[in-house]
């Protein structure tokens, strides 16, 4: 009976552990895209009007103007930057979870001896 709410107790915390780890590598990714959109959108305003821009989608080229990959970009990076929010919201939330989930499993461990 102890050990297996013991187990039990293992199980959360690790679930816990690893959902943050993951939360927190999605924000270093999202961080990432946000900052390529951010700089490619920089490098197409100084270029000229009269050239073919070309978007890779898969392993396909489109072409399209030059205004239209720079809304792309900046309508990415705005989306990265919400992500961000998000995730930070959440792992604050997951964070808090995860210091209580390791509190309760140690009142746990030291009842049982």
């Amino acid at each position: 009976m102890a050990d297996e709410e013991i187990s039990k107790a293992f199980r959360d915390l690790q679930f816990k552990t690893n959902e943050t780890r993951m939360r927190i590598v999605q924000g270093e990714q999202n961080k990432k895209k946000m900052r390529i959109s951010e700089s490619t959108k920089k490098n197409l305003i100084g270029l000229d009007e009269n050239l073919k821009y070309y978007r890779s989608v898969g392993r396909m080229f489109l072409l399209t103007d030059k205004t239209a990959e720079i809304f792309r970009h900046e309508t990415e990076a705005k989306q990265s930057k919400d992500k961000i929010e998000a995730i930070e919201k959440q792992k604050e939330y997951l964070e808090k979870g995860l210091v209580e989930a390791e509190s309760n499993l140690r009142e746990l461990i030291q009842s049982r001896r």
